[in-house]
């Protein structure tokens, strides 16, 4: 199938993932009580497929299949990625993955967004983050101290990023971007 590249595609944005697992009650348990999910449906019987979400817009974000991979290879998904509005919406999470000394946590900057990232109990890897207000190319990543007060983490991250490639305020970023998709039409 061609695409044709003078046709507008329209926005996706990622609607949900479904995750085999190993232990249903143990995943349930660590979206819902972890990362505040909650079940929207479920399958019959103790093996039934989980239902979750967070979002008022969809029924559901993530569902946990507790069959067997159908797949003969390993996932090729790296991590799948949530946006939250606020640095205040991150640092909630991170407060509710903390409080256990068994979910390791990597905090970060990617110049452009804060993030977090760990794995689930069977090893799925997700990321939650919140944008800057700054852009930098890709990659980049370093490491960030969410202990700080929001405003000395402002300053401490643009104090790393300001002399990297394609710094600029994410608005002008996205301005230049939204005029190379309206150039490729």
């Amino acid at each position: 199938m061609e695409i044709n590249k003078n046709k507008e595609l329209p926005n996706m944005l990622l609607s949900h993932v479904e995750l085999y697992v190993k232990d249903l009650k143990e995943m349930t348990a660590f979206y819902t009580e972890k990362l505040g999910f909650v079940i929207t449906d479920s399958g019959s019987g103790d093996n039934g497929m989980v239902f979750l979400s967070r979002s008022p817009n969809e029924h559901h974000q993530i569902v946990l299949s507790p069959y067997p991979s159908r797949s003969a290879k390993d996932s090729p998904v790296d991590h799948i990625s949530f946006r939250v509005d606020s640095l205040a919406h991150l640092k909630r999470f991170i407060e509710s993955l903390l409080c256990s000394d068994e979910i390791p946590v990597q905090t970060v900057s990617h110049g452009s967004t804060w993030s977090i990232y760990f794995r689930d109990p069977e090893g799925n890897r997700f990321e939650i983050f919140t944008d800057t207000p700054w852009y930098v190319h890709q990659p980049c990543k370093f490491e960030v101290d969410f202990n700080l007060s929001d405003e000395a983490l402002r300053a401490s991250t643009l104090q790393v990023i300001k002399a990297l490639p394609g710094f600029a305020m994410a608005n002008d970023w996205q301005q230049s971007h939204i005029r190379q998709l309206k150039s490729n039409d």
